[in-house]
């Protein structure tokens, strides 16, 4: 005896089987998922490795690694590497507030001696840096669901209240 396929009550073979038109995938279909995939492979949606954003002044290197296309909802990183050419009395990284507008920023690590808000900034004290001592800083954050579209703003470096360095960034957010 042949084996049978053993299907539930009240079904037949009919139903297993789609009109012949229906069996064949449809160009557009195709077409549409392919674009989709081909968005997704170029990066138009996120998902590419973050890009570095570099300044060198005479006083310090800046270098701030964070996503430059992000999606609402998901957490993200934000990696600072600063070289000091020359000591600091009082190393301070400022944040303008556009640029975390609608974000959460859920840690900071190291966490700042000091943090105040002056000259239009979110100011982050970290007290005296050594010349050529390399300091690495860690923001986490999450993107709130009002962002839509993205923002622009700057992160600086300062010696206390002397300005140092400093990068325009921008973040788009995608829904």
């Amino acid at each position: 005896m042949g084996q049978e396929k053993a299907i539930p009550d009240g079904i037949e073979e009919r139903h297993h089987r789609l009109p012949g038109p229906l069996r064949r995938p449809k160009l557009a279909s195709l077409v549409v998922t392919g674009a989709i995939l081909l968005a997704a492979i170029a990066g138009f949606a996120g998902g590419t490795p973050n890009p570095s954003h570099v300044i060198d002044s005479p006083a310090a290197r800046l270098e701030v690694t964070t996503p430059s296309i992000l999606r609402n909802g998901l957490f993200y990183e934000t990696r600072i590497h600063i070289v000091p050419h020359r000591a600091f009395d009082d190393l301070v990284l400022g944040v303008e507030p556009s640029l975390w507008r609608d974000m959460t920023v859920n840690s900071a690590i190291p966490a700042a001696e000091k943090e105040s808000f002056g000259g239009g900034l979110f100011r982050f004290s970290f007290g005296p840096a050594k010349a050529g001592e390399p300091i690495e800083l860690k923001f986490d954050g999450q993107i709130n669901p009002p962002l839509f579209g993205g923002n622009r703003g700057r992160i600086a470096l300062f010696d206390g209240e002397r300005p140092v360095a400093s990068l325009n960034l921008a973040t788009r957010v995608l829904p």
